[in-house]
């Protein structure tokens, strides 16, 4: 397909650029991105882009109609959007058109109605101060205006236009979002060139030209579908990805137990030897103050995250180092998937990321098929305790640490993945990424069944594991308390909230 496409971009593949942005976040877990349409068949006339997101994802699926345009010399008006040739429909007919068709098919499922432009609303027209700032949708003000005020006159004007119910048309304007003023053909190339390179993609100009050129392609072929295995077959087959090497990264070395040089040179460092017990040769699990996990080296890390997003948009971190099972929670924690980081680790000599594509045959059990939703065990409390067994079963050392707390703990879950556990259970990055995907799944689900405040978090395996499960632990519970291996017993460290 390379050959095929134009040698520079044209006019239509503003839209073309436009829809890669969103087939991109099909790459980024966060946004929760199922499945992505182009020139959406079922989408009426606003088809350009269909953005539909994963079951349990509160974000509406999202309908775009791209309209750019060579000059300024015009704008969006209140009359602009009803004004039509006599055989034609106006651009509000077919966005209602659509919006009716869209809730006919398929009632319960909520949607928004995007225009997107380069062009702004004129800025005479009064209807311009109902367009809110935060998100495009028409404020409450629109909708709630007497009928011989201003803005009520201009409603009214719109409804008359498309001869519906005011019930019914309240309900499709809300839906409408305006995204008018967008970027320039410039801005929208930089934003583009600036996800691959985030996302570990080539992003010169000639990489820009193919993916236009690819979307323009599936378009001509009617594959208006693209899911994330897709998009994965389209980097491979066009040589998107960019070689390891040549990634922009930024390097952080992470320090709790030895000094230890890797192949790469640290761009920032985070040496925590002097917090921890131990000799200088080798620190042991504790440190001397308890409250330094969350007084000091906690501050310490979100210190570095501001410094890191202050001073670059690079967004892919390569972290080495020997380091406790709870500094590689709170890393991954504080550079967060949520925050569009991407976390590589040195794995066994091998170098595993936390943006791979999770593997299908690692399945979540818990240890004791009796309780698959978590044994109870002081009856009452709002914290619960999950322990996560990897290289070895941990439920008896979780067991015997909670029989000697003080804290009420509401009920227990174990886990482990179904296969035999041992250093070398997690196979590869895809194993890690699907355990860290599960284990958020099953906790969240955990955590809200028992209508728990807080979680004690056990876990006994690989780096990789630790850092990835934190780098997915958003909107858990609201306090989390990572539990560290003392050698022997466990002790709280980290909080995250």
């Amino acid at each position: 397909m390379a050959n095929q496409v134009a040698a520079r971009l044209g006019g239509d593949d503003y839209q073309h650029l436009y829809s890669w942005l969103y087939v991109l976040e099909l790459r980024m877990p966060a946004k929760q991105v199922g499945r992505v349409r182009v020139e959406d068949e079922d989408a009426g006339s606003i088809d350009d882009i269909t953005v539909q997101y994963e079951s349990g994802s509160d974000t509406p699926s999202r309908y775009y109609q791209i309209k750019f345009h060579v000059d300024q010399r015009r704008a969006y008006s209140t009359e602009s959007l009803i004004d039509h040739a006599p055989t034609a429909r106006s651009l509000l007919r077919k966005m209602f058109d659509s919006w009716r068709r869209l809730v006919t098919a398929r009632p319960t499922v909520p949607v928004e109605l995007y225009l997107v432009s380069n062009w702004a609303w004129d800025s005479a027209d009064k209807l311009k101060s109902c367009i809110s700032g935060r998100n495009g949708a028409l404020t409450d003000d629109f909708s709630e205006a007497g009928p011989k005020s201003d803005i009520g006159a201009l409603r009214q004007r719109w409804q008359s236009h498309l001869g519906i119910p005011t019930e019914e048309f309240i309900r499709f304007s809300r839906t409408i979002r305006f995204r008018l003023g967008a970027a320039s053909w410039e801005e929208l190339k930089d934003r583009v060139a600036e996800r691959m390179a985030n996302l570990g993609l080539k992003s010169d100009e000639t990489t820009l030209v193919l993916v236009a050129g690819i979307v323009r392609e599936w378009i001509k072929a009617n594959q208006n579908e693209v899911t994330r295995e897709v998009l994965e077959k389209t980097v491979m087959v066009h040589d998107l990805q960019l070689p390891q090497g040549d990634q922009p990264s930024v390097t952080v070395y992470l320090t709790t137990i030895k000094e230890q040089r890797f192949e790469i040179a640290p761009d920032y460092a985070l040496d925590w030897r002097d917090y921890f017990v131990g000799s200088p040769g080798m620190r042991a699990h504790a440190v001397k103050n308890p409250t330094d996990w969350n007084d000091v080296l906690l501050p310490q890390l979100w210190t570095l995250e501001k410094l890191i997003n202050g001073n670059t948009s690079c967004r892919f971190v390569r972290v080495r180092g020997l380091a406790r099972l709870s500094a590689w929670f709170a890393f991954g924690y504080v550079f967060s998937e949520v925050n569009r980081y991407t976390l590589e680790v040195d794995q066994h000599g091998a170098l595993w990321r936390s943006d791979v594509t999770p593997s299908t045959d690692l399945r979540l059990v818990t240890c004791d098929q009796r309780y698959p939703e978590g044994e109870r065990v002081d009856g009452e409390g709002t914290t619960v305790a999950v322990g996560i067994s990897v290289s070895g079963l941990l439920d008896a050392d979780v067991t015997k640490h909670l029989a000697s707390r003080s804290e009420k703990v509401v009920a227990l879950l174990l886990l482990r993945p179904d296969r035999e556990l041992n250093r070398f259970c997690l196979r590869g990055a895809a194993d890690a990424v699907a355990l860290a995907d599960a284990v958020k799944t099953t906790v969240r689900e955990f955590v809200k069944r028992w209508e728990a405040q807080r979680l004690l978090l056990y876990y006994f395996g690989p780096l990789s594991g630790a850092c990835f499960i934190g780098h997915r632990l958003n909107a858990v519970c609201r306090e989390i308390v990572i539990m560290e291996d003392q050698q022997p017993g466990y002790a709280p460290s980290f909080v995250l909230t």
